[in-house]
């Protein structure tokens, strides 16, 4: 009996970890967003995310006292044309912890930039192609004990 509710918690572990890496649209604002808090104990977890964003070639970087952000960019084939999906990754630091926020999503092909709140037709398609790589994304910007010869 233990063995099936350790399991049936794992699973429902594992689903709820999932679930909650996708966008969602942000009512105040009106862009779609993903955002997470993470409690750390880092002290120097500012620092470390100043270095990540150059060495995932993150464009734009801003620092302030409270805050870093940058343009990334990943890019996707759509019936073999390349689009480039670009995003304004923001980390916000407070005492023990910071908010990690990804916003601002431009699909850019031959024709220009196209923001996805913009998008009337296949806006849905697009979002469930961004919320697929979202997790690998999010992973590559907190992996911050990356040493740059290994990347």
């Amino acid at each position: 009996m233990k063995k099936k509710n350790v399991l049936m918690l794992v699973l429902l572990g594992i689903s709820l970890a999932s679930f909650s890496q996708k966008l969602s649209l942000n009512e105040s604002t009106n862009f779609y967003e993903f955002s997470k808090i993470v409690k750390t104990n880092d002290g120097k977890i500012k620092e470390k995310f100043i270095k990540r964003f150059k060495q995932i070639n993150l464009e734009d970087i801003e620092s302030s006292e409270k805050s870093i952000k940058g343009t990334g960019v990943t890019s996707h084939l759509a019936s073999g044309i390349p689009i480039a999906i670009m995003y304004l990754v923001k980390v916000d630091f407070k005492e023990k912890k910071y908010k990690l926020t990804l916003t601002n999503f431009l699909l850019e092909d031959q024709r220009g930039k196209h923001p996805l709140e913009g998008m009337r037709s296949y806006k849905k398609r697009w979002i469930k192609k961004i919320n697929k790589k979202l997790p690998e994304i999010i992973s590559n910007i907190e992996n911050l004990n990356t040493k740059e010869e290994e990347w």
